[in-house]
């Protein structure tokens, strides 16, 4: 597929990666010469510099050749023209990025879907909903819904106190629990293991479950006791991000939110309603001391500066929260404050829209895919066609690449535990992990 990004910031970086290495066939535009070349350095693409919004350049990317447009430079309307000229060239899917939640709840007379625009994407959003999901399961490394959260994928770490360490699935000692979720992956260091009923947990693994939401909780409280649900959130900055979490997690938790600027201040006043609003700094000790941190106290950073979201995150921990999060928009910063656990969990709207993007793009013939952040595999959320020939097969007589797992089946608004005696029919949701270098086998065993 050819594929063109307008934008070789951070998330155009992201998207042309994780494309090529799916064999997609890339061209960017951008306005920054430098940028480009070092994008074009590092990956196997096409190039042409200046404005994603000038029909001009568009021509020079020989737009009318491609399958997909996705612009995500830093300004909503150069995305929202480039997709509209894209969609104008007969590009058949275009994607625009946009900063401003007015291109999303513009109502119906201003619908961008229906000028041509297939999918906008507000990266903050994709984030927000990220970090939510977070704090409403702090034990787990990762956790995001399936099946409109009737399924939930989450990873946990095997720590020194883990009661995983050292057993097996076959020996675990809580076995009825084991039996009820299922166990996709296993990240061990860079290596990559489908987990059977004889792997042995070891110490730093990294376990990918999935289950429906109650299950998952009961496990996570299992495996992470130290980690109860919070009680009080604390958001470091008022940012569009920031108040977007804010409204998600206000009528649930207790929430606080600091930031600086009055007048920022003020219009977070006047959106939230549960909301104690702080103009504080939230660097000074004598901030969080105010704010009654107990251990049941999450501290999400989200201000705009990547040293200042790490450094609140370590003091709030000093202070005595059990959970923090930053986000850090520098995604090379990301390994460093994983490896040194400076932080409970580490976010990115740019990962966050990359992996919004990716899911989006396979999802015209597979119905959705989720890429974990910490895990080199994706999950699968494929629909049983009528016509099929998996229609009255059996799940273990299906030819599954060894690295791929059926992990659950949804049927009739069920959630079905995938075993091997399992027969599909028509209209089964499967719910499949598998390496990314087994994308296409999967494609071609459910999609013929």
């Amino acid at each position: 597929m050819r594929i063109l990004i307008i934008g070789a910031g951070n998330a155009g970086r992201q998207l042309a990666l994780r494309l090529c290495e799916e064999k997609h066939n890339v061209v960017m535009v951008d306005t920054d010469p430098q940028a480009l070349i070092e994008a074009e350095a590092k990956l196997d693409i096409l190039t042409v510099c200046g404005p994603g919004s000038s029909p001009r350049v568009l021509d020079e990317a020989q737009v009318d050749k491609c399958h997909l447009s996705i612009a995500v430079t830093d300004c909503d309307e150069v995305n929202i023209l480039a997709c509209l000229y894209a969609h104008a060239a007969g590009v058949p899917r275009n994607i625009a990025r946009v900063a401003s939640p007015e291109y999303i709840h513009s109502g119906n007379a201003y619908d961008l879907s229906a000028m041509g625009i297939d999918l906008v994407i507000n990266q903050k959003q994709e984030c927000a909903q990220e970090i939510f999901q977070s704090l409403s399961m702090p034990g787990a490394v990762e956790a995001f819904d399936l099946f409109a959260g009737k399924v939930i994928v989450a990873g946990f770490r095997v720590t020194d106190t883990s009661p995983l360490l050292g057993t097996t699935p076959a020996t675990s000692e809580k076995p009825e629990l084991i039996q009820q979720i299922r166990m996709i992956a296993i990240q061990r260091e860079r290596e990559l293991i489908i987990p059977h009923g004889d792997t042995t947990f070891e110490l730093n693994d990294l376990v990918y479950i999935l289950g429906e939401r109650n299950t998952v909780a009961e496990f996570s409280e299992w495996i992470c006791p130290e980690l109860e649900p919070m009680k009080k959130v604390i958001i470091a900055g008022g940012g569009d991000l920031g108040l977007m979490l804010a409204k998600l997690i206000e009528d649930s938790v207790e929430c606080v939110l600091l930031e600086q600027n009055e007048e920022r201040a003020l219009f977070c006043s006047s959106q939230l309603q549960k909301t104690l609003i702080l103009r504080a700094d939230a660097l000074a000790e004598s901030t969080l001391t105010e704010t009654g941190i107990t251990d049941r106290t999450a501290f999400v950073a989200l201000t705009g500066d990547d040293e200042d979201n790490i450094m609140n995150c370590l003091m709030a921990r000093k202070q005595g929260v059990g959970f923090t999060a930053a986000q850090i928009a520098r995604t090379d910063y990301i390994p460093v404050i994983e490896s040194l656990n400076l932080v409970n969990r580490v976010v990115s709207p740019y990962i966050s829209t990359t992996h919004a993007i990716l899911h989006y793009l396979r999802s015209q013939k597979i119905k959705a895919a989720a890429l974990l952040h910490n895990l080199p595999g994706e999950l699968l959320d494929i629909i049983i066609k009528s016509d099929s020939k998996l229609c009255g097969k059996k799940i273990k007589n299906i030819k599954m690449p060894r690295s791929a797992i059926i992990a659950t089946v949804m049927r009739e608004e069920e959630v079905v535990s995938a075993t091997g005696d399992l027969d599909l029919v028509a209209g089964d949701r499967l719910i499949i992990f598998t390496h990314q270098d087994a994308v296409k086998k999967i494609q071609s065993v459910f999609l013929k």
